[in-house]
């Protein structure tokens, strides 16, 4: 296992433990289960960019500190523009978590306007 700094563009640094993975080549009557296995991987990665779109989009600005208020305001602003955008891959990514995009906008507007 080897431990250190992995160096991210823009002089950001995170530290992680990294841990060697060893793969296995698929045979082909193991090709059908890894199909499933990658729809879900690419489903779960759907999920997880929808959410986080979400919680950026509904994000109270009062809640974060005043010095960073405005990069967060910029991130919200940002944020509800995908959602609301047809041409950004908003709708192809609701597709892929088996969502209906035009919910989620609708959803979106309610929490807004109780802001």
């Amino acid at each position: 296992m080897r431990q250190g700094p992995i160096f991210l563009s823009e002089g950001l640094t995170i530290c992680a433990m990294i841990s060697p993975v060893r793969l296995r080549r698929l045979s082909p009557r193991t090709n059908r289960a890894s199909n499933q296995l990658d729809f879900r991987s690419e489903k779960n990665l759907a999920v997880a960019i929808l959410r986080q779109a979400w919680h950026e989009a509904v994000l109270d600005l009062y809640s974060v500190k005043e010095t960073s208020r405005e990069d967060y305001r910029l991130l919200k602003r940002k944020a509800i523009e995908w959602i609301s955008s047809d041409d950004d891959g908003f709708p192809y990514w609701c597709r892929l978590a088996d969502v209906d995009s035009n919910a989620i906008r609708k959803r979106l507007q309610f929490n807004l306007q109780e802001q």
